[in-house]
């Protein structure tokens, strides 16, 4: 029976050939479109797992419960950032670590602090001192170009001082002004060497800070063991220069952050234009018109930085370039830049060839030391010596803000820039004291050791100060021994008990292939209710915010989109089926006079249904497949740096699984089988009699 009844129903459908397309045309694009969507969000799921888990997040986190703010690796402007400290980390590490599960537990901490980079006369001057202490021949060319660059400065700010209310202006801008105006006069040059001293003082104290170029740089950084760091999360690789030594303070700039805020902005600039023009675009597009005049606008980025020497063998490589015999290195600049598509390969290899090497490419130099001044936990102010080892990436995310915005710091350094008291900081100050002479005084002693004791008699006085070192003040540079015991510190290599014996504000857990996250959280858990731990534990997903919620966005809007292409569908097959019934009502009414009863008039509606389904679900899945294997060998280009990280790389590769095709082709069959249920109704509803009578009617 079920063959006849087949037969009939593939004789229905051939018969209504119009509605048989229409229909099957709607489910094969169903089925397409919800194959795409299952590999897509497969494929995305998996490439934002990879990108969070090999980059910061780890499989897991766990911090505090008892923090004020949830955590959260990248935080919205609203998101708080008190998470609280996790206690007894040595501890904590060797119980999670001991799991079959887990490979490692990598402590983490996040803040932003800032540093100023690269004021060009600071950097000018102390050259000049090395220069003339060193008694060397870059002496007299240093000395010369802080010269020029002070001339050009006061010119600069003679229209700041034209716009400035001699009456009510900033007094102090205007006293810089007047100082930086002295400083190029050509007196002040005549005796400069026979007063090197008193000018260089004056220079920095009053001109250096009135010249451009020191900006303040934000630096969102993570502190953290940096040995297990590079070891265990998959994505990162050292760049420029080196890792941090192993158990050394130090600091590590992302590359991409490192290139978009710290490098020359010229040269920045040129390297965007590259890239842009690499990626199919040309000198007409919006943003390669932008940077181009942007460089030909300023600069001064360049000629500011030209020592004599240097504008010579610039003004000559000019020259020969533009075939010009200008001599003015400002209009040669000007001119070099006005670039377009058929010089900007040859300017852009002259550039790094000739001008490059004379200019501060980046305003902090790798293998340098910076200061990174931030705000500790309890909001006062603090500040780090940490030296540059290098710049790294995590791979295949170059072009990630996302993944490029977190730089390194080891978590010593860290420690003390938050504000923890740690082994270096009691030293630090126990070193202070020694070198000021200082003796410490209890809190309760402390109004008698400043007022003389029990005795209110002036003649007191000297003898409670001399007591407790406070005339010795005078005449100590109470800085020199701190400072000295600073640059200890970073030759100081710290053994694993001192890294992990600190303050930790989070950490990362590292988990073997397959392991189970959901079995790795209840055991985590297990361990702080014991022993009163109070954890929070999170997987990867979830300490992403942000990042995490947007995978539930693209959920919800693709269901919403595939809903409502099904939703179509079954109001079309509904109809087309029911409109199929009534033009049928005779042939159904001679089955059921000659015995076929209501569930053979059922089914054969239900196979018609299942059967059109079946059929161009599986064209669907194959025109799927194929759309898939195209997208896959091709990749689909990340057109922004958030997608970037989502794809964890420039271009997504779709995959296919076998669930995605079950999945597609279960769906068109439901829908297909609901759209048929109220016409197959009808169909049993309707009697003999009047259907034959109708037909003979």
């Amino acid at each position: 029976m079920f063959r006849t009844l087949l037969g009939i129903a593939l004789r229905n459908l051939l018969a209504s050939k119009v509605k048989t397309v229409v229909v099957g045309g709607i489910l094969t694009f169903g089925t397409v479109l919800v194959l795409l969507g299952a590999s897509l969000l497969t494929t995305l799921d998996i490439s934002m797992a990879e990108s969070l888990v090999g980059s910061v997040a780890g499989h897991m986190q766990i911090s505090s419960a008892n923090g004020k703010d949830k955590l959260v690796l990248f935080p919205s402007p609203i998101d708080g950032t008190e998470i609280g400290n996790l206690e007894n980390f040595p501890t904590l590490r060797k119980r999670i670590e001991a799991m079959d599960e887990v490979r490692a537990v990598v402590p983490q901490g996040f803040d932003v602090a800032f540093v100023f980079g690269g004021n060009l006369l600071d950097v000018k001057l102390e050259e000049l001192r090395k220069a003339h202490d060193g008694k060397t021949e870059r002496y007299q060319p240093v000395r010369n170009h802080i010269r020029r660059i002070i001339e050009m400065l006061s010119v600069d700010l003679k229209n700041v001082e034209a716009l400035t209310d001699k009456e009510k202006g900033d007094k102090e801008l205007l006293a810089g002004i007047a100082d930086v105006r002295k400083a190029a006069e050509p007196a002040f040059w005549a005796d400069f060497d026979e007063n090197y001293a008193e000018r260089l003082e004056f220079l920095e104290n009053k001109v250096a800070r009135m010249a451009i170029g020191e900006d303040m740089i934000p630096i969102r950084y993570m502190g953290t063991d940096t040995r297990r760091f590079a070891k265990e999360f998959s994505r990162f690789e050292i760049v420029d220069g080196q890792a941090i030594p192993e158990g050394q303070r130090g600091f590590l700039f992302a590359k991409f952050y490192y290139e978009e805020v710290v490098k020359h902005k010229t040269a920045r600039r040129l390297d965007k234009i590259r890239d842009r023009l690499a990626e199919g675009f040309t000198f007409n597009d919006a943003k390669v018109s932008e940077w181009r005049r942007q460089n030909i606008s300023q600069y001064k980025e360049i000629t500011y930085q030209l020592d004599t020497p240097a504008t010579k063998i610039v003004r000559q490589a000019l020259q020969s370039e533009l075939a010009t015999k200008k001599d003015d290195i400002i209009e040669l600049v000007k001119d070099f830049m006005d670039l377009d598509a058929d010089n900007f390969a040859a300017r852009h290899k002259l550039f790094y060839d000739v001008i490059a090497p004379h200019l501060m490419l980046y305003r902090i130099p790798i293998g340098s030391t910076m200061t990174i001044r931030g705000f500790s936990k309890s909001g006062y102010a603090t500040s780090v010596n940490v030296k540059v080892y290098g710049t790294f990436r995590f791979r295949s995310l170059e072009k990630s803000m996302l993944a490029g915005a977190v730089n390194v710091m080891d978590v010593m350094s860290f420690r003390d820039l938050y504000g923890m008291m740690t082994a270096d900081r009691e030293a630090e100050l126990e070193k202070m004291q020694q070198n000021s002479g200082i003796a410490l005084v209890k809190r309760e002693e402390a109004e008698d050791a400043l007022f003389g004791g029990e005795g209110d008699d002036a003649e007191d006085a000297p003898a409670a100060a001399t007591a407790t070192g406070f005339d010795e003040f005078s005449g100590i540079d109470m800085s020199a021994g701190a400072e000295g015991y600073r640059e200890a510190l970073l030759d100081r290599v710290y053994n694993q008990g001192d890294i992990d014996g600190g303050v930790v504000r989070n950490a990362a857990v590292i988990l073997h292939k397959r392991a189970d996250i959901a079995r790795v959280t209840e055991k985590i858990m297990a361990i702080s209710d014991a022993e009163g731990l109070d954890l929070q534990v999170m997987d990867w997903r979830e300490a992403s915010g942000m990042i995490g919620k947007f995978m539930g966005v693209i959920y919800m809007v693709l269901i919403v989109f595939i809903g409502g292409i099904f939703g179509v569908a079954l109001f079309i097959i509904n109809n087309s089926t029911v409109m199929a019934t009534i033009e049928r009502t005779r042939e159904i009414g001679t089955m059921r006079a000659i015995g076929a009863q209501r569930n053979m008039v059922l089914t054969m509606f239900l196979i018609e249904s299942v059967f059109l389904g079946a059929v161009f679900g599986i064209v669907g899945a194959i025109i799927g497949g194929l759309l898939i294997a195209l997208l896959n060998s091709v990749g689909i280009p990340a057109f922004n740096d958030t997608l970037v990280f989502l794809f964890a790389g420039p271009r997504l590769h779709p995959i296919m699984e076998v669930w995605h095709v079950v999945v597609a082709i279960g769906l068109v069959l439901m829908v297909t089988g609901l759209s048929t249920i109220h016409p197959a109704w009808l169909a049993t509803r309707v009697s003999p009699v009047v259907a034959m009578g109708e037909g003979d009617s």
